[in-house]
């Protein structure tokens, strides 16, 4: 499976309303996968970048959503 072919699959998920995507279950997620020792170097950097990106996401969501509930 190629690159184009993972994004793709990314795609199918993100437009599948049946699919739960709940950002903070995905961080969380993502924080137990990157206990294990194995995961290293240049991919353990990328998906520490991955969790930052989702969690940063996840802050906007909330303060939307905060903002929302204000007016």
């Amino acid at each position: 499976m190629g690159p184009d072919d993972v994004i793709r699959e990314f795609e199918r998920l993100a437009l599948d309303d049946d699919q739960e995507l709940e950002i903070d279950d995905v961080v969380t997620g993502l924080a137990v996968l990157l206990t294990d020792p194995t995961i290293q170097g240049k991919e353990r950097a990328l998906l520490v970048q991955v969790g930052a990106t989702l969690y940063r996401a996840g802050l906007n969501e909330r303060v939307v959503a905060a903002l929302k509930r204000k007016q």
